[in-house]
């Protein structure tokens, strides 16, 4: 008896210890974007023209933002584009792509030379779609020793636009 509830606790342990872990990185994430972009909106992109809303009648269905990157590499301009995010209900109707293209449009009049990203989804987020259209994947990092340890990298991709 004692032996199956001592069975019984430790599962529950585990368990418990294993939800807590899974969801810190995703806590590391918002709390990264609150102490940055998100902290606010208005002042961070509609200040520079870099935030664009998808609607489906009155209903935002999807944005995107982007921003000047503060240091690129000497001679380059690079534009972030961040939060890329379409709600499930609407997705694969194309609604990413054509915010993608409207960021990638907005760039090449702009003057930048790259368009640059990072997400943390690999083979079932983004990342397939990113490298559909002409993004190349550049390096990775992990945030911390944790998302290490759960093998969550960060993705970096970059989408180098032709010269005028």
């Amino acid at each position: 008896m004692s032996a199956c509830l001592l069975a019984t606790v430790c599962v529950f342990s585990l368990l418990l210890v294993l939800r807590l872990l899974a969801r810190q990185p995703w806590k590391e994430y918002v709390s990264k974007c609150l102490r940055t972009d998100m902290a606010d909106i208005t002042k961070s992109y509609l200040s520079v023209c870099g935030f664009w809303v998808a609607e489906s009648g009155i209903q935002v269905v999807g944005i995107v933002g982007g921003l000047p990157v503060k240091d690129p590499p000497v001679g380059r301009k690079h534009l972030e584009l961040l939060h890329l995010s379409v709600s499930s209900q609407h997705r694969g109707q194309g609604i990413a792509k054509a915010l993608i293209r409207t960021v990638l449009q907005f760039a090449r009049d702009q003057g930048y030379s790259d368009v640059v990203l990072e997400t943390s989804f690999r083979k079932t987020g983004p990342e397939p779609l990113y490298l559909s259209m002409g993004f190349q994947r550049t390096g990775q990092y992990f945030m911390s020793v944790f998302w290490r340890l759960v093998d969550i990298p960060i993705i970096q991709l970059e989408y180098s636009l032709p010269s005028a």
